[in-house]
């Protein structure tokens, strides 16, 4: 009677929990502001997570789509370890949200996670021969929780960047400070950006709180702040607080990514790639041609 009891509580308790979460979760989304209530000279668009719009998010077509499509300028992709340690390119730590499977990520070498998965989960380095040194990359990497793993991979994807000469065009961000401030004290050379989905700013628009986030920025190292929308409420204490070396950028949930007035050497703005012959030969400075050279990236 006891156990019966037992499990009655848990199951209320989870019920309860499940329902608070999916009310905040519709709250946060009521809430969030569009982009538009920014008032910026230059907002520069993203793929988040690839041209997630038109294919699954994470996956190669996504992203030969998002190299394709000339009004992303960058492209952003997410990282984590199975459990054999192979780099894959997926956003969860699970399959539920996407393929409503009760598989963790971590707990399946990458072979188990192919043979369950509905569609092919890329490695790192099939992403990368699709979008490297094409368009600017931001690189996010999803800790699991073990340090040691997260420092692995960030020190084979820096010298993995290095190796193709893509380092001065790639930022890495991430949600854990520990994170960031391991790659701002190893590899101080490299633009890293702090994520947050919520912070006490969101609910609370006072001043105390937007600059807590900078000083975690200044503490960490990291160049960018990089928010879900629904701060947006709170743009004008981010936009008056923002310290002259740091970069603002604006994620929602689909396949757009925002990054607002950036500024000359913050993420190795300048990416250049050559063009066809046959682009008129000739300088066409309204669209950046020069020498048969195309600037991709935020241009002076």
């Amino acid at each position: 009677m006891n156990n019966m009891r037992f499990r009655k509580i848990i199951k209320l308790a989870l019920l309860g929990f499940i329902i608070l979460l999916v009310l905040f979760m519709a709250f946060i989304m009521v809430i969030v502001p569009s982009i538009e209530i920014i008032d910026a000279d230059v907002v520069v668009l993203g793929a988040h997570r690839g041209n997630s719009l038109d294919f699954i998010e994470n996956t190669l077509p996504a992203f030969e789509s998002a190299i394709n499509k000339s009004k992303y300028m960058f492209i952003e992709f997410d990282v984590q370890y199975t459990k054999d340690k192979k780099l894959v390119v997926h956003h969860d730590k699970s399959l539920l949200r996407l393929q409503q499977k009760i598989y963790s990520l971590e707990e399946l070498n990458y072979k188990e996670l192919l043979n369950v998965s509905d569609y092919h989960i890329p490695l790192y380095e099939e992403v990368m021969k699709v979008v490297a040194g094409k368009k600017p990359l931001n690189i996010e990497l999803k800790s699991q929780g073990n340090l040691d793993d997260d420092k692995m991979a960030v020190d084979y994807i820096i010298e993995d960047c290095k190796r193709r000469g893509i380092l001065d065009s790639t930022l890495i961000s991430s949600i854990s400070s520990d994170v960031l401030k391991y790659i701002n004290e190893k590899y101080s050379e490299i633009k890293t950006g702090k994520i947050y989905y919520i912070d006490e700013s969101t609910f609370f628009h006072f001043d105390m709180f937007t600059r807590g986030m900078y000083g975690e920025l200044e503490r960490i190292g990291a160049d960018y702040l990089m928010l879900h929308g629904s701060n947006l409420r709170n743009y004008d204490s981010i936009r008056n607080l923002m310290p002259k070396d740091k970069t603002l950028a604006i994620w929602y949930f689909n396949d757009q990514m925002y990054v607002v007035e950036p500024k000359e050497k913050e993420w190795v703005f300048r990416l250049k790639i050559e063009l066809p012959t046959t682009v008129f030969g000739k300088v066409k400075e309204a669209i950046g041609i020069i020498d048969k050279e195309a600037c991709i990236w935020w241009c002076d």
